[in-house]
């Protein structure tokens, strides 16, 4: 028996040895790329690769919003235009209903890796009905419309919504409650400070006409209580055991881009809404290609082989140049690529767009060749 024992004893000690000794998978460090999965959530396709490619472009890019995941805090997202509710021709009428954004809530787990904390897709960023001036009074201006916060990265603290429930306050730091905004008046707009400013739910559901649901607040659900529940769970929550006011909870990041047609429609005045799109429309992956000069698609597609080791790119130019160019696959050396067109990108380098498993990706032309007659009969014969 005490053999037995002893056998077990030194089996446990060499097993513990060994899991001691296992090297671990390295921890997400910031500036790595982030892939969200969002497939069972985000149905239309579009939608959700816009979604995904925002997220990854501002946890590896954003300062604040690093930080603010590397202090156990959450990284909290809307986008508008991006819910499936924009497939449905009555959800998608923003006359009526503010059904048309998703809310995301990213977190670090225990191994330091990114994961999804909360999503929702029935939220709105925007303030009922806009151009009703009166909801506000500004000095030296007079009536104007509801606040619309522009489009930007916030801090996030705790409050109490109007002294009664728990929410989540939008304000620019700990010192200052207020955030950049719009308000629409009978003249056209006017930007100003808005304070204030929370994420909470709906009291009502938004089917009952007449009610005014924001008036500049930030909306999540549909008028069920325990949605926006959800969203304390997994921010304020994960962090706190006792709800306390004025706590820190996280960042929060305000995307419209995708629903700039319908703002034009909703606000009846364009330069308003590229004012509140401002710092979305910056960063969007689109604006560096229209950037880059010399875009040329081949009429019929040429073979080129990889010279080195590369990845291929979603933008003409490497994580180095421009962090928005995420790596989409890597190569080997001697990798026959289809090649679909070239570009020359700002800083006037050539490269060249790639059709890879379907896929459009990009290669640097330094790093790619078209071989001599010889070394093409050598791969059809060896490879």
């Amino acid at each position: 028996m005490k053999k037995t024992l002893s056998r077990l004893a030194l089996c446990g000690l060499l097993l513990a040895s060994f899991l001691f000794h296992v090297p671990r998978a390295a921890a997400y460090e910031a500036g790595q790329p982030c892939q969200i999965d969002l497939t069972e959530l985000i149905h239309n396709e579009d939608y959700r690769r816009y979604v995904q490619m925002m997220v990854d472009y501002y946890l590896r890019n954003d300062a604040s919003i690093q930080q603010t995941l590397e202090d156990g805090y959450s990284a909290v997202f809307l986008f508008e235009g991006c819910s499936d509710n924009m497939d449905d021709p009555a959800l998608s009428d923003l006359t009526y209903y503010r059904v048309s954004a998703v809310c995301l809530a990213v977190r670090l787990d225990a191994q330091g890796e990114p994961y999804l904390s909360y999503f929702n897709d029935a939220c709105s960023t925007l303030p009922d009905r806009p151009l009703e001036y009166g909801a506000w009074y500004l000095e030296d201006v007079g009536a104007v419309g509801p606040a619309t916060i522009c489009d930007g990265t916030y801090e996030l603290f705790s409050v109490r919504h109007g002294g009664a429930y728990e929410a989540l306050n939008v304000r620019t730091s700990e010192e200052d409650d207020t955030i950049p905004a719009v308000y629409m008046t009978p003249e056209g707009y006017v930007t100003a400070r808005a304070n204030s400013i929370n994420i909470h739910t709906r009291t009502v559901n938004h089917t009952i006409q007449g009610a005014m649901w924001s008036a500049g607040c930030i909306l999540i659900g549909d008028g069920e209580f325990w949605k926006f529940t959800e969203l304390m769970e997994s921010t304020y929550y994960a962090v706190y055991d006792s709800f306390r006011a004025g706590s820190r909870v996280g960042t929060l990041t305000v995307n419209r881009q995708y629903l700039k047609e319908e703002m034009y429609t909703l606000y009846e005045n364009n330069d308003a809404v590229d004012m509140l799109l401002a710092d979305s429309r910056r960063i969007l992956p689109q604006t560096y290609l229209t950037q880059c000069a010399d875009s040329v698609s081949f009429e019929q597609s040429v073979s080129l082989w990889t010279v080195k080791d590369v990845e291929l790119m979603s933008l003409p130019c490497s994580n180095a140049t421009d962090a928005r160019s995420v790596a989409l696959a890597a190569v080997p050396k001697g990798e026959e690529l289809e090649v679909t067109g070239s570009i020359r990108n700002v800083r006037n380098n050539l490269w060249y767009a790639v059709n890879w498993n379907g896929q459009r990706c990009y290669v640097f032309s330094g790093n790619v060749e078209e071989p001599d007659w010889l070394s093409r009969v050598l791969r059809r014969i060896f490879l």
